[in-house]
């Protein structure tokens, strides 16, 4: 091997961990997944971060889902490790793949992150099925747009699990023994409490004697009764036996299998005498657990010490020191002032203070500093009868470092019982989790972001070329004045186009300049009928249904003509022509929860374009809205209809929802904020043809070309023109003659704006008129009602002329109220 193969085999597999040395000498030419200098960066960037970190970590790649893991994940595989690399996972982990496959094809097909939390998996992993339990979670691995792996991040918690069951056991069993004062009820505490721990005991049997020496026997479930009825060897040896179970007819309990062997227990009581026998059918998915016996041993002493009273509550206590002893997890008692009167020896495991060092100190010596007065409060809470579950806070460890362990906690008799797990490991998987899908977030807005770009940059390129090539033409060569003014009208229209696509463009982010006025839905839509019909054609009969006739709202007629007009286009086009088209115009009190939102409860009117065509697939309904996203054919659509519908609505305080299925058609559904009060008839004035102007107007822009392009229009125009190039500028001209009619001002500049100016103008020199004029404005966008007239970039000559002369207009009424 060169010292380039060996350099890029490092890059692949890096570090010095036994799995990094596998991966390496594996020969991968031989997989499907070809050798690994072939690999794309979507597999190798988290292979690498795999083998590098602490954390139980595998993925899968390609179709098959070739396993890879890191060292810390051997202990899950066991007798697997390590035939298990490069292996499909479904070989791999062939017992518990049915249980999983669900979540894999989530994440393979949809993309779609997965959570378990402590999930029972029935592991072949030391050569039979074992219960285990493990918190993990499947994230989607993608090369580009493809999804083609998954990246597990796992914990076992199989411990924790069972022995929070266990604990849970002995709790109950507390609980049932508690009063009972005769041998028959607590051979009855005893079944009571063994039943709601079937997965342990599948099965579990107590004979005892009665106060007249017979022998009774209780089943923990009914299912368990018919045992009574068998002949157990109950009698001989005082030590536990462990009996093997024949044949498939015993109780299975919580699992599928019945147990195959059984544990006779005899109970000790007073005076050496027996006074009770447990008979438990042992859980079949935990062979060789010496934790099981520890229990059953806990569950007899638990008993003999309500059989043999005192004598038997101190053997008790003893066994519940052994479980004090090896516990886990913290076990600690408080008092009310907040000292530590007893700590079990996990302290030193976990914390590694020595226990004496502990005892008689208070809380605030180990807490975190900003975590003492919440956990001082918490501590008073408890004192005055509140309960603790799940409380976290942080200890400090004998190496300064800072462990978060969670609470729960019992009070009894003044004192603060309290059971802590450490979850530092926990926290910071989660907060690795989160840093994931950060990034995964930012990934995909930077794909979007490309898929506008690209878009803008394709129709204005194409636009441009139109510009261009006409203005070529113009410039190098004498042409007849009918050829001249086809290039003129190229020019012009494909300058409209270009002013449509960043309208449209403005509208999907919400940042175009409205103009709003209230009108009448059902008679604006009604008026656009016969425009709808000659747009749809003879084939698409149209259907008109209004359920609520005087439905008003307030926003920009023109862009909701537009709107109406997009849905209704796409319509046609889904249906290919021909069929039956529906607008619903109905009232609603509430916008239903739309693409992740909640629902939004209020007075809306409610615009619906139903079409009977072949609808839309489910896994295109999340982009529509998109810019330059289409499902149609190439040429048959820009993509940016529907991004104008979904601006406008939002821009309008409403939203825009689909409802659509394969083969059945869509329902496109626009919601707007419905207004009181009677709706306000407007009609555009006519547009006025170019003519002499007179009169004197500042122009205030801070584009020096697009300045002395407007001073010469204007001057043709007829007008007496000066320029200023900012606000500041302007504001001392009018200072020192304020004669000016009209104040043409950009919105945009630097310093003062123009919106700013303009209503410094209208205070200071009410006379003048101030018109305003934009090719974008966030300001705009987000104040529609600013008070004065707007002409958009790019206007044309007849518009500009237009709105100087209702300027004039204005100030002549402002200076002649008569």
């Amino acid at each position: 091997m060169s010292s380039k193969d060996q350099f890029d085999l490092f890059s692949v597999f890096p570090g010095d961990s036994e799995l990094a040395r596998r991966m390496r000498a594996f020969d991968w030419s031989r997989t499907p997944l070809g050798p690994p200098e072939t690999w794309p960066s979507g597999l190798t960037v988290p292979l690498s971060m795999m083998l590098t970190s602490r954390f139980e970590m595998w993925l899968g790649w390609g179709e098959a889902l070739h396993f890879f893991y890191n060292d810390a994940y051997v202990p899950t595989l066991g007798v697997k490790h390590p035939s298990a690399l490069g292996q499909p996972f479904h070989e791999v982990w062939r017992e518990v793949y049915a249980d999983v496959l669900p979540q894999v094809r989530s994440v393979m097909l949809e993309g779609k992150a997965t959570w378990n939390k402590a999930l029972l998996l029935l592991l072949e992993r030391s050569g039979y099925p074992e219960e285990t339990y493990h918190t993990f979670s499947y994230s989607p691995l993608r090369d580009g747009d493809e999804i083609r792996g998954l990246m597990c991040i796992v914990t076992e918690e199989t411990e924790r699990v069972i022995s929070e069951r266990r604990l849970e056991t002995v709790r109950r069993l507390g609980e049932c023994l508690i009063g009972a004062v005769t041998h028959e009820a607590v051979v009855q505490g005893l079944c009571d409490a063994l039943a709601t721990n079937t997965e342990d005991f599948p099965f579990a049997l107590a004979y005892g004697q009665d106060s007249l020496g017979g022998l009774f026997g209780c089943a923990a479930t009914d299912e368990a009764r018919t045992l009574l009825r068998r002949s157990w060897p109950l009698q001989g040896r005082d030590a536990p036996r462990d009996f093997p179970l024949e044949g498939e007819d015993y109780p299975t309990g919580a699992w599928a299998i019945p147990p195959t062997r059984a544990l006779i227990l005899p109970i000790p009581g007073a005076g050496g005498q027996r006074a009770a026998t447990l008979v438990l059918g042992l859980n079949p998915h935990r062979r060789g657990d010496d934790g099981l016996m520890d229990l059953a041993n806990l569950i007899v002493d638990r008993a003999a010490g309500a059989f043999a009273q005192a004598s038997s509550v101190e053997a008790e206590r003893r066994r519940s020191d052994r479980i004090w002893t090896n516990a886990r997890d913290l076990m600690v008692v408080v008092d009310g002032e907040g000292i530590f009167r007893a700590v079990s020896p996990a302290w030193t495991r976990i914390l590694g203070h020595d226990v004496e060092d502990v005892i008689g100190q208070p809380m605030e010596a180990f807490v975190f500093p900003e975590e003492a007065a919440i956990t001082r409060a918490t501590h008073n809470g408890i004192m005055k009868g509140a309960q603790v579950t799940g409380f976290e806070n942080r200890y400090r460890t004998k190496s300064g470092e800072w462990r978060w362990i969670s609470w729960n906690t019992a009070f009894e008799d003044g004192l603060i019982y309290g059971y802590g797990r450490d979850v530092t490991d926990e926290k910071l998987q989660a907060e690795q989790l989160r840093l994931a899908e950060d990034a995964l977030r930012q990934a995909q807005k930077m794909e979007a972001i490309g898929q506008l770009t690209g878009g803008v940059a394709h129709d204005f390129n194409n636009l441009l070329t139109v510009i261009r090539s006409s203005a070529d033409l113009l410039r190098s060569r004498d042409l007849p004045t009918e050829r001249r003014r086809r290039y003129v009208d190229a020019i012009s229209d494909t300058a409209d186009r270009a002013a449509k696509l960043t309208s449209q463009l403005l509208a999907f982010s919400r940042r175009q300049a409205l103009k709003p006025e209230r009108f009448n839905v059902a008679a604006r839509v009604e008026a656009l009928g016969d425009i709808l019909r000659s747009v749809l054609g003879a084939r698409v009969q149209l259907e008109i249904k209004v359920d609520c006739p005087e439905c008003v709202i307030e926003a920009d007629a023109n862009q909701f003509e537009t709107a109406l007009i997009n849905l209704t286009v796409n319509a046609r086009d889904a249906m290919g022509g021909e069929g039956r088209l529906a607008i619903r115009i109905n009232e609603v009190e509430v916008i239903p929860a739309i693409r992740g939102h909640a629902a939004s409860r209020g007075d809306f009117v409610s615009v619906s374009v139903a079409d009977h065509g072949e609808g839309i697939a489910q896994s295109d309904l999340a982009k529509i809205f998109e810019p330059f996203f289409t499902t149609k054919d190439v040429g048959r659509g820009t993509g940016l209809g529907l991004s104008q519908v979904y601006g406008f609505a939002k821009q309008s305080g409403g939203d825009v929802s689909v409802d659509s299925r394969r083969g059945e058609g869509s329902t496109f559904t626009v919601y707007l904020p419905r207004v009181s009060g009677p709706a306000v008839s407007t009609q555009a004035a006519p547009v006025a043809p170019r003519a002499r102007h007179e009169g004197r107007v500042l122009i205030v822009e801070d584009n020096a070309a697009i300045g002395e392009f407007s001073t010469q229009l204007l001057r043709d125009l007829g007008y007496q023109t000066e320029w200023a190039a900012n606000a500041a500028e302007a504001l001392e001209r009018l200072e020192h003659d304020a004669a000016f009619d009209i104040v043409f001002s950009d919105v945009v500049m630097p310093g003062v704006g123009g919106v700013e100016l303009a209503k410094t103008i209208r205070t200071r020199w009410p006379a003048v008129s101030v018109i305003l004029t934009s090719g974008y404005s966030h300001v705009l966008a987000l104040d529609a009602n600013h008070g004065f007239p707007l002409l958009h970039k790019p206007y044309s000559v007849e518009e500009l002329s237009h709105i100087l002369r209702q300027g004039r207009s204005v100030r002549a009424l402002s200076r002649d109220p008569a």
